[in-house]
């Protein structure tokens, strides 16, 4: 989650477009994995 955070700074991204953006990262990497919900990283604060 850290990381999520981390790319939120950089790209400065809205919670619900974090989840978006690595959700594609992952789909273009074939990698199968999701990235956390934007209210589960909101909730973590």
């Amino acid at each position: 989650m850290e990381m999520a955070l981390m790319v939120k700074g950089i790209f400065k991204l809205l919670l619900r477009g974090l989840e978006i953006f690595l959700n594609s990262v992952f789909t273009l990497m074939n990698i199968p994995l999701k990235s956390p919900t934007y209210t589960c990283i909101s909730n973590a604060f």
